[in-house]
């Protein structure tokens, strides 16, 4: 049996630390078969109260107890079960809903949690990449109200990490102040030229997805999602990088957006003739991310890596190659040791696993995060003639 090397994280070290001895198993694969969590009790609408229904007989009452006995009958009948892969004599089944305690084992609490949301929320996706920006989902509609998560990311655990932190600086110390900011603020602001002061936190209240429609300005990207981390690493040096974090597990690459905060208006001359002078004097910093399984169209899916209940490895690319010329290793099961024994066979995952089981359960709720807010003055103010 053919043996090859892996990767596996060093916690003592934060590390990839190389491995030997890991070989290929063709008959099994991630499983599908659990079924998903309970839906989350949605909020009853105070607006329209549900009007008293009349009470049942008796009789009715068994008829309803016998259909509702049929319903149960019908899904057991057709629920489907395991493929004949997971009912394989000597492997135990890995289920893909398993990943987000594998993740705690990690060190990626926060990543785990919003896991967790995905796969317990209720289908939400959108079709087309021009749908995800415009927030659209598979009914053609917005996205609906629980598809926007505002408690899950703290700005303040974000900027723990260092390559946030240096975005975080770059943004409201040059990025906010640059020409194309200050275009897109002019245009903003034209709207309120006769006013003395605005503060967005009026218009907008606590809610920050208005404020992003209506004021955002600018934005910095903060690169390193898992998939795309392993994938650089593995072209590279493994064992020079550290390990993708519970950041790129949670958002994976994404943005730290500035809105418009406050701004204090007043007449001035410019060229001869009177102009609003507009001075910025504070700004809105936060976090925007699509947590989504989407892959580019035309693109093989994204791998996320090798996992089982004991968490996760990797396998360098340039050693596929050299395995097999008909299945690439990134597409095979591996096993570290004993393959009987829980944990110790790995199952590669990629977003495409994700959409599948989606399909199979029709759940699974792409949705929207944005962290809490930070007011951050500007000093000096940034000043626009409108």
């Amino acid at each position: 049996m053919h043996e090859f090397s892996y990767y596996k994280i060093n916690k003592l070290l934060w590390r990839w630390s190389k491995k030997q001895g890991a070989s290929a198993i063709r008959d099994v694969k991630v499983s599908f078969d659990e079924l998903p969590p309970a839906l989350p009790v949605r909020p009853i609408s105070k607006v329209a109260p549900a009007s008293k229904q009349p009470r049942q007989s008796p009789w009715d009452e068994m008829l309803d107890d016998f259909g509702k006995f049929g319903t149960w009958l019908s899904e057991s009948l057709t629920r489907p079960t395991p493929s004949p892969q997971q009912k394989h004599a000597n492997v135990p089944p890995f289920d893909i809903q398993r990943i987000p305690r594998a993740m705690r084992k990690e060190r990626m609490p926060v990543g785990a949690k919003l896991m967790e949301r995905w796969f317990s929320g209720r289908l939400n996706y959108s079709p087309t990449p021009a749908d995800e920006v415009a927030e659209i989902n598979q009914a053609g509609q917005h996205y609906p109200a629980d598809m926007y998560d505002t408690t899950s990311i703290k700005l303040d655990w974000v900027l723990k990490f260092a390559r946030a932190k240096e975005k975080y600086d770059v943004l409201i110390g040059e990025a906010v102040r640059s020409s194309a900011a200050r275009k897109v603020m002019h245009d903003k602001l034209t709207t309120y030229k006769y006013e003395t002061r605005l503060f967005t936190s009026d218009l907008c209240g606590n809610d920050t997805r208005e404020l992003h429609q209506r004021f955002q300005f600018q934005r910095v990207e903060v690169d390193g999602s898992f998939c795309e981390k392993l994938a650089a690493q593995l072209r590279a040096d493994i064992e020079r990088f550290g390990v993708p974090d519970d950041l790129s597990a949670a958002l994976g690459s994404f943005n730290i957006y500035a809105a418009i905060g406050s701004v204090r208006f007043s007449r001035d001359y410019l060229g001869g003739s009177e102009a609003t002078k507009a001075d910025v004097t504070g700004v809105w910093i936060y976090v925007k991310d699509n947590y989504t399984f989407t892959d580019q169209q035309g693109e093989r899916s994204q791998y996320l890596g090798h996992w089982s209940t004991a968490g996760v490895i990797v396998v360098p690319l340039d050693e596929v190659a050299s395995f097999s010329s008909y299945v690439p290793y990134v597409d095979s099961p591996v096993t570290v040791g004993n393959p009987v024994i829980e944990g110790e066979v790995y199952y590669p995952v990629h977003n495409s696993d994700f959409r599948e089981w989606s399909r199979k359960h029709q759940r699974g709720g792409d949705f929207i995060i944005y962290s809490d807010r930070r007011f951050v003055p500007m000093v000096p103010p940034i000043t626009l003639y409108l």
